[in-house]
Parts: structure tokens; C-alpha cells; sequence
């Protein structure tokens, strides 16, 4: 479907979008930023508008990828690859600048749900809903394939159910056909579930591979099931290898092009191209008024035109600027022995300020009526020991945030494992904590208070990641002792170490936040290039390893009176002089979403 040419309200937010940043660009190019679509290892997407009205997704490169003359050539390789695809049902080019400071490619906005979000909220697609949606896909993979490209990872997260269509979107790790990869080599690519089988072995994808993944996805939107179930990773590998998946529900005139899609053997599978032709020719036979068969991406936009019904993008929302000087964030630490960490927080709020405040939340003890209101930072910024405390306050009581939690060992000072931490109270409470251990990731998930509630699953780490599946741990699973709300209450009140009466504070004013002294995990999970706050340093007493000793720690909080950053150092008769043990870094203004599996996908607990 060709981009919606009607110009776009530039004071709205357009769907999806998050409310710009205080210190994201207001131009990219000829695109003036309006919005904040996500962000990524190598770099930020904003939703830009030009000079005619239109809405764009802008990509621009990390300044300190940008810097890297390789990783420009990568990009400039990606930005060609995506030129070089044109399709009804993949997002339209729109531009790029690969020489300038800060690189950028600008795409087609494609507002809605992924097609697994759209599943859960609505059901499986029926009848022309569900042809037409596997035609957008087919005709996207010819043009992807035509352009000399494999995708590699085509499955529901990748598929965008926008008003107008299915939109394939993200070559995040496609490889040209000529073997010149776009990102890391090396690895397992892809997602079990929806990988073929040829992959498990070893067997680089090919665009049969991709079709594989298309009778995947096609299945999986007629009948709500994963085509391979859940289940333990290896179980589903198996299934992929040795299994045909339940098709049940398939529209029939799908069925054939499906089945033999799933083939076990690549050679026996369609190209993209045959089974674009076989399923707009079945269509085109039943309508008198179709284009020509033989002319496929002729058809697929008529049958669009004729099938596609029912799928919105919720309305734009007014945009609420920030304001420009400092960053909307947040940040906390406490002084745990033995280790150096770093968290990130993300309120999906924008951090704007009610000059009122708000009116369900007490007023800090240290304020007199007389003062102006507002938060502690802009009644008085030298003020640090009432600042810091009203923005421990304030994270106590955020509705949503996100933690990256980055850890160190003391006697090495080597990065040994990472906890990310993530809470929702919408539309029900629910904490993540996934913690990074070496070859494994385990996930643990706690939904309400119960203990019927509370989730855990274990990624594999060893040759990329292999996704295991969710099961309810039982007491003696070494998965309940992963509390994300234990661990978060720790955080929150490991500050409160730092802030006692022999505590020295002194305020050096408005500084760059240190992101560059960040662990690269965190530089690559988000966005922190630019930012800036008021900067507190001072010492504290403390006890460390059963010892007594000082401690020297750094505070920055934004203007909003949120928590930046926070790290201490000291020393110990077990630890370096000035040994840093703690790292922490809070990042407010992006909205938080915790998938929780449908009963069905919870599979039976493992033993031990």
C-alpha cells in the first residue's frame, strides 16, 4: 500500500510514537521530530515530519557508531538494501544521509499492532482477512528476495497489521544473498518456533527458508496457535525437525501452499514467487472483477482493497514537549557489597512536570507552604540532601519503569552477569526480572500476588538465543529466589545508605551525565548519548564487606527532580583505593510492555 499522501497534523503525536525526549534532536535532516518510536543497540528511531505534512520513521546512528568509519560502510550497506525493496506490503523508502554527523535513513511510518499483539487482542484472522494477509507476505518476500536479500527472522513481531495491510518490517539481521552480512556474523539467526529446519543444523537460511517461515506465520494467524506449540526450546526443535504442525482452521484454499511450504527439505518448499502466484491466482478465480492472475502484485493490492477490514491504528494524540535543557529521567543506587552495578529506568509518563504536583502525592517534609511549587531541584538545586530524597520518593512511586542492571565482581572488577527489571501496573501489576548468566537467560515473571503467579523460563545463550518457554517454578526451583520485587525494594533503598546526617553533599551544578563510562550492554539496550543534570558528589560513612569505611558517590537528577545516575567508590582492605562497586543509571520517558503468555502457552514445570 503506498504511503497515506494527506499532509499530517505536526502538533500531533502520530499512534505508537512516545513523546520526544528533552535532549532528542528537533531535526533530522528535512524531518522535524515529533515522536520517539523506539531505540535500539546502534541507534534511535524518531517519527519526523517534512515540509509537505508527511510522516516518516527517521533511523539515526549512536554518535559513537557514527564515528566508526566500518560501521558507517554497514550502514550505508543497510540503507541501500532497504532502497533497493519495493513492495505493497514492506515499508516505503523515503531517504537517507549516510555522510552526514549523525546518519540517518528515513522509512515509511507504519502505524499498529505486530500481528501476534493483533492475534491476542482480537483472534485469529478468518476468511479473505487471513488470504490476504498471506499474500502481503508472500509479495513482500518476492521483493525482499528479488532485491538479493534474505530476511532471517520473519515471524509475528516482524509483522505490522497497519489500516492498510500487513507491512513486513525489519532487516535488522538480513544478509545479502552474496553472502555480505549486515550485522554480527556468526551465530544462530532467527527464532525457534518459526525457524525451518535446515537452520538447526547449521545450514545458512535461504529464501526457502524464509517461505518456511511464512507457512508459519500464515498458520499462526488462521488459527491462533504456534505452528510448533510451546514447550522447552529443544522440544520445539524437535517438533520443527520431525513434526507437521496442527492446521486446523486453515482456510482451504490455503492449505496446499501451506503444507507444502513446511516441507522438511528446502528443495521441496515453493519459491516465494509460486506461492505468491498460488494464492492471489485462487483468489483472482472467484472475483470477475480482479486484475489479471497473472500479474500477482497487481492483485495483492486489489485484494487488500477488497479484504482487509477491521484493523486500526488508535487515533494521534496531542504532543507534549518536553522542555529541551535536560533530560527526563530518573536514577538511584545503595552501596552492595562486592559488586558495581548499573540500572536503567524507563517511566513511560515523558516525565512532565504537573507545576502543581501531584495532587495524590505528599508534599516532601522539608518543603514550607510558602515555597513555590514544583519539585525540590527547582525550589533549590543546591539543596542536595532534599533533592536526592524527593527523587527517591519519586521512584518509589513510579506507575511503570524499566532496570538494566549491570553487576561486577569486587575481587575482579569484571562484569560477570546483568538483571534487567521491568514493572507495569497496566493493564494489571506485573514484574519482569530477566538476569543474563553466561550461557543462560532466565526470565521470571510475577503477575499479581498469588503464587499461582509467578512464571519462569530459560533462554539458551550458548550460539545466539534460543527462546525456552514459560512454566510455573515450584518451591524448590531455584527460580524463586529471582524476586524482581525483592531486588527493586533493595534498590530503592540501598540510597537511603548515602543520605545520613554525616553525609557532605556539594551541588556542582548542571553537567553531562557520564554515559560514556556506562558498560557497553547498557550503551547498546538504549539510547543515553547527550543527556545532562544536576550533578551532586559527596561522601558518607558506610559498611562494606563488615567493614567500616567512606565512601565518595555521584548523583545526577534531571529538572523534573528524577535521579539520573548515582555511583559510589571507596576502598576496603579487600578493595583497590577508589574502587568503584556501584553503578546505577535510571532512564524515565519510555512506556513499558510485559507480554504475559496465555494460559495455553505455559508449559508443564521441569525437574530437578
Amino acid at each position: 500500500m503506498n504511503p497515506d499522501p494527506r499532509p499530517f497534523d505536526e502538533n500531533s503525536l502520530p499512534p505508537g510514537a512516545t513523546p520526544p525526549a528533552a535532549t532528542d534532536p528537533e531535526r533530522i535532516g528535512p524531518y522535524r521530530v515529533v515522536g520517539r518510536i523506539g531505540a535500539g543497540g546502534m541507534g534511535a528511531v524518531y517519527a519526523g515530519i517534512d515540509p509537505a505534512g508527511s510522516c516518516a520513521a527517521v533511523k539515526v546512528v549512536h554518535p559513537q557508531y557514527a564515528a566508526d568509519p566500518d560501521f558507517r560502510a554497514r550502514f550505508a550497506r543497510e540503507v541501500s538494501l532497504v532502497a533497493s525493496v519495493s513492495a505493497t506490503c514492506t515499508a516505503a523508502y523515503f531517504g537517507a544521509d549516510t555522510g552526514a554527523e549523525a546518519p540517518w535513513m528515513a522509512t515509511e511510518y507504519v502505524p499498529g499492532d505486530t500481528l501476534r499483539v493483533h492475534v491476542r487482542k482480537n483472534g485469529p484472522l478468518t476468511g479473505g482477512m487471513a488470504v490476504s494477509l498471506a499474500a502481503g507476505l508472500a509479495e513482500a518476500l518476492v521483493a525482499i528476495h528479488a532485491a538479493g536479500v534474505v530476511h532471517r527472522d520473519l515471524k509475528p513481531g516482524n509483522v505490522i497489521l497497519s489500516p492498510g495491510g500487513p507491512k513486513v518490517l525489519d532487516f535488522g539481521i538480513a544478509r545479502a544473498t552474496d553472502g555480505t552480512a549486515l550485522t554480527r556474523t556468526g551465530g544462530l539467526f532467527g527464532t525457534p518456533g518459526w525457524m525451518a529446519p535446515e537452520q538447526y543444523n547449521g545450514v545458512p537460511a535461504s529464501d526457502r527458508s524464509d517461505v518456511f517461515a511464512w507457512a508459519c506465520l500464515v498458520a499462526f494467524a488462521a488459527t491462533g496457535r504456534d505452528p510448533f506449540a510451546g514447550g522447552p526450546v529443544e522440544v520445539v526443535v524437535h517438533r520443527t525437525r520431525t513434526e507437521e504442525p496442527d492446521l486446523t482452521g486453515l482456510p482451504p484454499e490455503l492449505l496446499p501452499t501451506v503444507r507444502r511450504a513446511l516441507s522438511k527439505d528446502p528443495a521441496d518448499r515453493p519459491t516465494a514467487a509460486e506461492v505468491l502466484a498460488e494464492v492471489t491466482g485462487a483468489w483472482s478465480a472467484t472475483r470477475v472483477d480482479a486484475p489479471p492472475a497473472s500479474d500477482p502484485t497487481r492483485v495483492v493490492p486489489a485484494m487488500l482493497a477488497a479484504e482487509w477490514r477491521g484493523v486500526t491504528a488508535g487515533a494521534p494524540e496531542r504532543i507534549r514537549r518536553p522542555r529541551r535543557a535536560l533530560l527526563v529521567s530518573a536514577g538511584a543506587a545503595g552501596l552492595v557489597a562486592a559488586l558495581v552495578a548499573t540500572f536503567l529506568i524507563v517511566r513511560p509518563d515523558g516525565g512532565e512536570a504537573d507545576p502543581g504536583g501531584d495532587p495524590g502525592e505528599a508534599a516532601p517534609e522539608s518543603a514550607d507552604a510558602s515555597e513555590p511549587a514544583g519539585p525540590a531541584v527547582a525550589r533549590d538545586p543546591a539543596d542536595g540532601a532534599a533533592v536526592i530524597t524527593e527523587a527517591v520518593a519519586l521512584a518509589e512511586e513510579a506507575p511503570e519503569f524499566e532496570v538494566s542492571h549491570f553487576e561486577r565482581s569486587a575481587e575482579t572488577f569484571e562484569d560477570n552477569s546483568n538483571v534487567l527489571l521491568r514493572y507495569t501496573e497496566d493493564p494489571e501489576p506485573v514484574r519482569q526480572m530477566v538476569m543474563n548468566a553466561g550461557p543462560a537467560i532466565y526470565f521470571t515473571l510475577h503477575v499479581g500476588e498469588g503464587p499461582d503467579d509467578v512464571l519462569a523460563r530459560t533462554d539458551s545463550n550458548l550460539v545466539g538465543v534460543v527462546e525456552g518457554d514459560y512454566y510455573r517454578p515450584g518451591p524448590d526451583d531455584p527460580a524463586t529466589e529471582r524476586n524482581p520485587g525483592e531486588w527493586w525494594e533493595r534498590v530503592l533503598a540501598s540510597v537511603d545508605e548515602v543520605l545520613v546526617e554525616e553525609a557532605e553533599i556539594t551541588y556542582l551544578g548542571v553537567e553531562p551525565t557520564p554515559y560514556e563510562d556506562y558498560p557497553q550492554e547498557m550503551q547498546d539496550a538504549y539510547d543515553v548519548t547527550g543527556r545532562s543534570g544536576h550533578h551532586y558528589t559527596g561522601t558518607a560513612p558506610a559498611e562494606v564487606r563488615g567493614q567500616d569505611t567512606e565512601v565518595t558517590f555521584d548523583v545526577w537528577v534531571d529538572e523534573e527532580g528524577n535521579l539520573q545516575h548515582f555511583h559510589s567508590y571507596g576502598s576496603t582492605g579487600e578493595m583497590e583505593e577508589d574502587a568503584e562497586y556501584e553503578r546505577i543509571a535510571f532512564v524515565f520517558g519510555q512506556p513499558v510492555e510485559i507480554p504475559v503468555p496465555d494460559e495455553s502457552e505455559i508449559a508443564a514445570a521441569p525437574t530437578y
